[in-house]
């Protein structure tokens, strides 16, 4: 797998616990991703309601 951190806190390359936190880190990031989506549709959907609901001129 690529590396994701340096070497001060990174494993050897091929043992179990390197390979546990480059996955860590992808999750983590997924879990970020998820909920940055989250509040981008909440937005998405508060402007759409406002445009629905504001009066037309």
């Amino acid at each position: 797998m690529f590396p994701l951190a340096c070497a001060t806190c990174k494993a050897d390359p091929n043992s179990v616990i390197a390979q546990a936190q480059d996955i860590a880190v992808l999750v983590m990031l997924g879990f970020l991703v998820l909920g940055m989506a989250c509040v981008a549709l909440v937005v998405f959907n508060f402007a759409r309601k406002q445009q629905r609901l504001s009066p037309s001129l």
